[in-house]
């Protein structure tokens, strides 16, 4: 990929990744075998790009653009090198951006990816990602309790659980919450699909299949299905794949959730 004037073309292939033509290091040295989400090499390159973007703006006495940035990525990785990519890339302030996977480059994907936020859990931060976000907390609560039977629970705390618990309820009056994990079992792939059908806090229900074919067919029967998709995030769904699988299978797969129309936000599934 030739990058524009003014854009940023990253390409990785199984041997080494580059940016704007310049080869930065090699794959397997800095994301494969990195454990750290972060690819400092690459973040350091684009942070200093996002800097002189930004002095120069300054010098002209205008607005700094938001930058382009092109992604091509060989279709034999892992997907957990990509998602270091795309994570590095949101890190550096490039939210929006095409991606290319293998050598389909007549259709690039969209990327969009949520930006970093730190409001705390509240009636006006309510929205699907901070709901996510306490309800893993409250499971890791649930957590620590069956390990540690001895703790002191001030009024403090007790008030405060029980306001993140009316939010959480909040939450699942408002939210469906939909997600797909998919697994790598050898050649084959197992699906997860979890959702709040119910409405009711900690209602979260969760189907497995062997085929792709079986969860499509369970997207359109829930898509038919007019509570579901008065939920204000009914054209949402969480994507997360286990690092093992090859950016090839995954490609197919976010293909199809865009023709349904949804916004996909991706994961990279660690368990």
């Amino acid at each position: 990929m030739t990058p524009k004037q003014g854009e940023v073309v990253i390409d990785v292939n199984t041997e080494e990744y580059s940016l704007n033509g310049t080869v930065i290091g090699k794959t397997a040295t800095d994301i494969s075998n990195n454990e750290d989400l972060l690819i400092m090499p690459l973040d350091n390159e684009l942070q200093e790009i996002r800097r002189v973007e930004q002095e120069e703006a300054l010098r002209k006495g205008i607005p700094a653009d938001e930058s382009n940035a092109r992604l091509h990525i060989d279709e034999n990785l892992s997907y957990d090198v990509f998602y270091k990519v795309i994570a590095t890339m949101g890190f550096s302030g490039y939210v929006s951006f095409q991606y290319v996977i293998g050598s389909n480059f007549r259709e690039p994907l969209d990327m969009n990816l949520p930006e970093r936020s730190s409001y705390h859990f509240s009636d006006e931060g309510i929205n699907l990602s901070s709901c996510r976000r306490e309800k893993i907390e409250r499971q890791m609560d649930k957590f620590s309790k069956k390990i540690s039977h001895k703790r002191i629970i001030t009024d403090e705390i007790l008030d405060r659980r029980i306001k993140d618990t009316e939010l959480l309820v909040k939450c699942a009056q408002k939210f469906i919450d939909f997600s797909l994990t998919i697994r790598s079992n050898g050649d084959c792939l197992s699906y997860e699909v979890s959702l709040n059908e119910s409405g009711l806090i900690d209602g979260e229900k969760v189907y497995t299949y062997e085929n792709i074919d079986d969860v499509w067919k369970f997207i359109e029967d829930i898509r038919l299905r007019r509570e579901l998709q008065d939920k204000e995030d009914s054209d949402q769904i969480f994507v997360s794949f286990k690092k093992d699988v090859l950016v090839k299978k995954f490609a197919p797969i976010v293909k199809k959730l865009k023709t349904y129309g949804y916004k996909i936000r991706l994961y990279l599934d660690l368990e």
